[in-house]
């Protein structure tokens, strides 16, 4: 059963923050939260802390936890028959790719069967989590991707063939989708406050689909502000903004992407 009888924390990993969020059992309405400032290895500590300090203790003893696409390689793989067969192929590609055979390594199916989406995990980040969560008496019950979380919230509002730009603290992933399945994926580093370089990639990306036309763009911003920053470049090229303040809340996700 995807969609847990018992309360449970959601937990959104940030590169210099820490979103902890206390859900209500099967709607996953959000009944209290805390944020704490930092890296993970402090910050979550402390926004368990917060939410405790609130009278939630104590807390659940299951967490959810969504990882930053900055913490996670991410590739789209072709279809390989079974789970298991495209897992194997995933876990070749990301040594091969990456030199490393180390990595938690999951696929995700696809609508349409038509290719995987492949998430690898450093080990010791895997870990530190786990303790952190431990030494607050929780459990790490699933971990998955911020990635489908947010395509989740925003689904309804893209059209089927579109190019989707999810802004992150240290870059933007970019998504070509036809159909309603992403068909391509990109990860460009970069400092998303620079707009003019943001802006050529975008540019670069959303033109490399091929075809007459470029494909509309969504932007989803990680803030009121930042939309208010994109605006005009946004206007320039009939972009559409989105923020996550105002994204509707995903329906309960399916079981864990990556492995706890």
């Amino acid at each position: 059963m995807s969609r847990p009888w018992k309360s449970e924390l959601s937990i959104r990993l940030g590169r210099s923050a820490c979103m902890v969020q206390l859900c209500a059992p099967w709607s996953r309405r959000v009944l209290a939260q805390a944020q704490a400032e930092g890296a993970a290895a402090d910050a979550l500590p402390a926004a368990l802390a917060a939410l405790r300090a609130q009278g939630h203790d104590p807390l659940p003893v299951q967490a959810r936890l969504l990882v930053p696409d900055e913490r996670v390689y991410l590739s789209l793989r072709p279809a390989a028959g079974s789970w298991r067969m495209a897992r194997q192929e995933a876990s070749t590609h990301f040594a091969a790719v990456l030199g490393r055979q180390d990595l938690h390594v999951q696929v995700m199916a696809l609508p349409v069967g038509s290719a995987w989406l492949a998430a690898a995990l450093e080990p010791g980040d895997l870990q530190d989590w786990q303790r952190a969560l431990a030494d607050a008496g929780v459990r790490l019950a699933h971990v998955q991707l911020a990635l489908l979380d947010d395509l989740r919230r925003i689904a309804a509002q893209v059209a089927d063939d579109a190019v989707v730009a999810l802004m992150r603290e240290e870059g933007m992933t970019l998504l070509r989708v036809q159909a309603g399945v992403p068909v391509a994926l990109s990860w460009e580093r970069c400092d998303p406050r620079v707009l003019r370089l943001a802006e050529q990639r975008l540019l670069a990306f959303q033109g490399a689909g091929g075809g007459s036309d470029a494909m509309p763009l969504w932007m989803l911003c990680r803030s009121p502000a930042q939309c208010a920053q994109w605006q005009d470049l946004a206007e320039g090229h009939r972009w559409t903004l989105l923020s996550q303040a105002d994204a509707a809340p995903p329906a309960p996700p399916a079981p864990a992407e990556v492995p706890a």
